[in-house]
């Protein structure tokens, strides 16, 4: 009976782990593939979409400037959680590397409750955007990403 349970203990243990690798190459594969890429839209139309996406997530767009590179920031926006306050606001980046074409940052600037400010390029924030605008780009990585998600699940490392 002692060496069933621990069968099943392991058993658990590196369907467990699998899961977990799964879970990591397909963030990753996602991760990547958002950083990498160029929408096949004018940069006009992601603008609006990031604007109405922040409204959405009650973030209070700053300033919007496209002589300036095409930048969206937005106000601080704080939240509460326990005994911890922080503040997040966003700065969105664009380019176009032609005028039907726009390529997109999404950069967090978190501040903690002690004045302490990190900043990190947001991946799930383009994630989500690129979710909106290009369904069928999002849809294409997703698929490859899941594929990418049981490869890893498979390999016994």
């Amino acid at each position: 009976m002692k060496k069933l349970v621990a069968m099943a203990i392991v058993a658990m243990s590196v369907s467990g782990c699998a899961a977990m690798r799964a879970a990591a190459a397909r963030d990753k594969f996602i991760q990547n593939a958002v950083m990498g890429h160029t929408y096949q839209q004018p940069c006009g139309q992601i603008w609006a979409a990031a604007r109405t996406m922040l409204f959405a997530r009650d973030f209070q767009v700053k300033s919007a400037d496209a002589a300036a590179g095409l930048t969206l920031e937005t106000e601080w926006k704080t939240q509460a959680n326990g005994n911890m306050v922080s503040s997040t606001r966003y700065l969105f980046q664009g380019s176009a590397p032609t005028p039907e074409q726009c390529q997109v940052s999404a950069t967090a600037a978190t501040k903690n409750q002690n004045g302490n400010t990190q900043m990190n390029r947001d991946w799930r924030m383009e994630w989500d955007l690129l979710k909106q605008v290009d369904i069928t780009a999002a849809q294409r990585i997703e698929t490859d990403a899941q594929a990418a998600g049981e490869a890893a699940r498979n390999s016994q490392s």
